[in-house]
């Protein structure tokens, strides 16, 4: 079975295989690359300043996750549905996430 995600830390790979396959997704490539703290500028407190995004490429099945800090799990939920149901909105992607969360 071919591993989806590129060489990063295992457990980060581990999660995302986890959730390409419940999200019927395995036919997908993600690729994670993390960003410089100074890479990233907001206008609020250090605690709360990070960024966490995906570029989907839907001719190619392929996406990068862009990051910051630590990815946890809702983080790969989420961008992985912005991958699965590109037309939902911000809203709906977050009540899934978590309700995937809670199954």
């Amino acid at each position: 079975m071919q591993n989806n995600t590129t060489t990063k830390p295992l457990n980060q790979n581990r999660m995302i295989d986890k959730w390409l396959k419940k999200l019927e997704l395995t036919d997908w490539t993600i690729e994670l690359e993390q960003l410089n703290n100074n890479q990233v500028l907001c206008d609020c407190p250090a605690e709360d300043c990070y960024f966490i995004g995906i570029e989907r490429n839907f001719e190619n099945k392929s996406a990068v996750i862009f990051y910051d800090r630590d990815l946890t799990e809702e983080d790969v939920i989420h961008e992985l549905l912005h991958v699965k149901y590109p037309n939902w909105s911000e809203d709906q992607v977050n009540a899934e996430t978590k309700t995937l969360l809670n199954e």
